[in-house]
């Protein structure tokens, strides 16, 4: 079931790699922000509610969540569903998110977008009333996190890393913008088109079989737009209004 929390954001960093074509998690950054208020979990590491100021001073949970944004396609949409991916307990509450995949042969990664990866373990709608940690509390987690390989393992693990994955992460933004502009300057391109042939069929010049000849060759959008501009032209009493609304 899909449910929308508008006044939270929830986005996700899942990065995991492929072996015999089972994906398997490598690692997870989840956040949800309510106002200044932020839910994190992070695999092995496990959550904590946290600041959003204590967020921005940590220059890895940053990085994470700056990524998570790029990332998540809906932040304030959620499905109660039984996660199909391989977590440690179970989870039911999952977001649309692309996420990070590695080829275990030819040790590449790449971006993939396949809907609903990242799932959290807890009730999303229930962050807002939740407490912050305690400042012990979360100075226990920062410690506990600073554990971490990339972190405490050879020396700029994380720098060299995150600037490899922010790279192709960027790409893969850019490439969806560029996608989405293509789309609109196609149905704008249509628009027109329409008009041109709306004005010829009114002005009786040609028959409307020979009109639907003409649109078909002009009009480039997919099926479902095709059938809309349809039944334009055959209503043009109602032209003005339905163009404005494609």
């Amino acid at each position: 079931m899909n449910s929308t929390i508008a006044n939270a954001e929830l986005t996700g960093f899942m990065d995991m790699y492929n072996v015999n074509g089972i994906n398997h998690i490598l690692d997870y950054h989840l956040f949800i922000r309510c106002g200044d208020k932020v839910y994190m979990d992070v695999r092995g590491k496990g959550d904590i509610v946290l600041s959003f100021e204590a967020l921005q001073k940590n220059k890895y949970w940053k990085y994470y969540y700056d990524v998570s944004i790029m990332l998540t396609n809906d932040k304030h949409s959620v499905i109660n569903h039984i996660a199909d991916v391989q977590y440690t307990e179970p989870r039911f509450w999952a977001i649309n998110t692309a996420y990070i995949e590695g080829c275990y042969i030819s040790k590449t990664k790449k971006v993939k977008n396949e809907g609903y990866t990242c799932y959290y373990k807890i009730n999303p709608f229930d962050v807002e009333n939740m407490e912050y940690a305690l400042p012990q509390d979360l100075d226990a987690y920062t410690r506990t996190y600073m554990e971490r390989f990339e972190v405490r393992g050879r020396l700029f693990e994380f720098d060299k890393r995150s600037v490899y994955y922010y790279t192709f992460v960027f790409d893969y933004c850019v490439r969806l913008m560029e996608n989405e502009l293509d789309e609109l300057s196609e149905i704008f391109e249509d628009k027109k088109s329409l008009v041109k042939l709306l004005t010829l069929n009114e002005m009786k010049i040609i028959n409307y079989d020979v009109l639907m000849i003409i649109y078909d060759s002009l009009v480039k959008s997919d099926c479902v737009g095709k059938n809309k501009f349809v039944d334009i032209l055959m209503n043009p009493n109602a032209v003005a209004a339905q163009i404005v609304d494609m």
